[in-house]
């Protein structure tokens, strides 16, 4: 008999306690299993028979009542989980319209800065679901909650199941992760039953699947170095590369009015490096140089890869060792700190490392992040207000944590057996007008700092620094596309032969 009663006592106080664990919390479910053991310890140690009778009796009854609401819980929770057949909730076609506005802006901007209001997000949230015919859920609504003190706000939701049998509800942090947005469920809850552990995570993929404001921003390669909630809103600051960089009239203006007076002032330097031999991004060899990188490593503002820094270090690495060099580049027009870690070049680039003896490394990546903000509305009038230098500081908090994350996986990956060499950014401002065009100042001040981080990172994993933005300095009228009817940043061969001579000057 004193087995008996241990032995379902035991059973009821893992059941009963599981139960008020997904109903009333962990503390609460200790409380109930710690009660119904001592109970049944307590009776299998007295000789009272009506004790004992009665602890059996409240054991079994806890033992199935408990098993038993918890099945048709856990059988209500699973219908509403997997049943994707019924009406949708239609989203407010204001604020769709509105939300999708806003969206819609960043396509051409390099740097952007939108809010979106709970209202907005619900509506985005149920478009979403209109077209997600393998999704549980009926409708969300959404409000975004203040942080205290200050902090960081949060999302709060609630769902209703096309099952119609049940709700949930919870709440949703938000943070930023190598230039995304990073959802985390902070609780959850299905009818009366929180839900902890792998339910919650469940619940978390489902919002994500119908939410995922990230897919959007991933499809303009979208950079995010500011995210806040609070205020009854989320706001979203950052860049995307495919973004057109010279928006600003004031800015073109400027470049407009001193091209024709000032176009021959600067002397065009001499070719010292040439083309390259490979006029492709990639060649077999025993060995590689491996490059990664945004436009400049994929050669953007020439006709041809062997005109690229690329190419033409290639070339330069085979005369100084003696050695026939394979090419690997993975440069990708575009690419931010953000997305060369969320868009697969960085994996590709590990894989590539695993699988292949790896001699050289060279990346430029950090000019996407911050040259794509000046031409929003913060910084266009004037770098220096304090929405413009907000910005700045925020890119290079975002864009420190990016790099030291690819620069220390880069260097895991070799063993330390290449030589890493990280290319700094040039300053596509310093035309060498010198006082003519103030922005050249003030840009060549962004970029020092920019730059600065970088050297920084690169410093703590042992990585060389090529000094891009001295090779350039003062000569972007001529090394680059600056001046032409359609200004565009990016190098002529003479500046792809100028970064290449910082590479050279970089190796041991």
């Amino acid at each position: 008999m004193s087995a008996l009663l241990v032995l379902i006592g035991l059973l009821a106080a893992l059941t009963a306690g599981l139960f008020a664990w997904v109903t009333l919390g962990t503390v609460a479910a200790i409380v109930v299993a710690v009660i119904l053991l001592g109970l049944a310890f307590y009776a299998a140690a007295t000789g009272l028979h009506v004790i004992r009778l009665g602890v059996l009796v409240i054991s079994i009854v806890a033992l199935f009542g408990s098993a038993g609401l918890g099945g048709y819980t856990a059988y209500g929770i699973y219908q509403a989980l997997t049943d994707t057949d019924g009406p949708l909730d239609r989203p407010d076609p204001v604020a769709l319209a509105s939300a999708r506005a806003k969206l819609d802006a960043i396509d051409a901007a390099a740097g952007f800065r939108i809010e979106l209001f709970a209202d907005e997000l619900t509506a985005l949230f149920l478009d979403e679901l209109a077209g997600n015919d393998d999704s549980p859920l009926r409708g969300v609504e959404l409000t975004v909650e203040d942080g205290e003190d200050g902090g960081q706000g949060r999302l709060t939701f609630i769902a209703t199941f096309k099952s119609g049998s049940l709700t949930t509800e919870g709440a949703v942090s938000a943070s930023l992760e190598f230039g995304g947005i990073k959802f985390e469920i902070i609780e959850a809850s299905v009818g009366r039953f929180k839900l902890p552990g792998l339910a919650s995570g469940a619940v978390e993929d489902l919002i994500e699947t119908v939410a995922d404001l990230n897919e959007r921003l991933r499809r303009n390669d979208a950079n995010l170095q500011t995210l806040e909630l609070g205020d009854g809103r989320v706001l979203i600051v950052g860049t995307q590369g495919d973004g057109e960089l010279l928006t600003a009239d004031a800015l073109l203006d400027q470049l407009r009015e001193n091209a024709a007076a000032l176009g021959e002032a600067v002397t065009p330097p001499q070719e010292v490096y040439g083309p390259g031999t490979v006029n492709s991004r990639q060649i077999t060899g025993s060995s590689y140089y491996l490059a990664l990188g945004d436009s400049l490593a994929a050669a953007v503002g020439v006709a041809e890869q062997r005109d690229g820094y690329v190419s033409r270090f290639h070339n330069q690495l085979q005369i100084r060792d003696g050695e026939s060099y394979g090419l690997r580049n993975l440069g990708v027009s575009g690419e931010t700190s953000g997305t060369l870690i969320r868009s697969g070049q960085l994996g590709l680039a590990l894989d590539f490392i695993r699988d292949n003896d790896v001699s050289y490394i060279t990346i430029d990546i950090g000019a996407n992040d911050l040259f794509g903000h000046l031409g929003s509305d913060d910084c266009s009038p004037d770098l220096g207000t304090p929405g413009c230098q907000q910005r700045v500081e925020d890119t290079l908090v975002s864009y420190r944590a990016n790099l030291d994350r690819i620069l220390g996986d880069l260097q895991a990956a070799t063993g330390g057996r290449a030589t890493i060499i990280f290319l700094t950014a040039y300053n596509p401002f310093s035309l060498g007008f010198g006082s003519a065009i103030a922005l050249e100042g003030q840009t060549d001040a962004i970029a020092e700092r920019l730059n600065a981080v970088a050297a920084d990172v690169a410093s703590a994993h042992g990585v060389l620094v090529a000094d891009g933005l001295a090779a350039m300095s003062g000569t972007a009228a001529v090394t680059t596309h600056m001046l032409e009817a359609r200004p565009d940043i990016h190098p002529r061969a003479i500046g792809y032969d100028l970064l290449t001579g910082a590479l050279v000057d970089a190796l041991p």
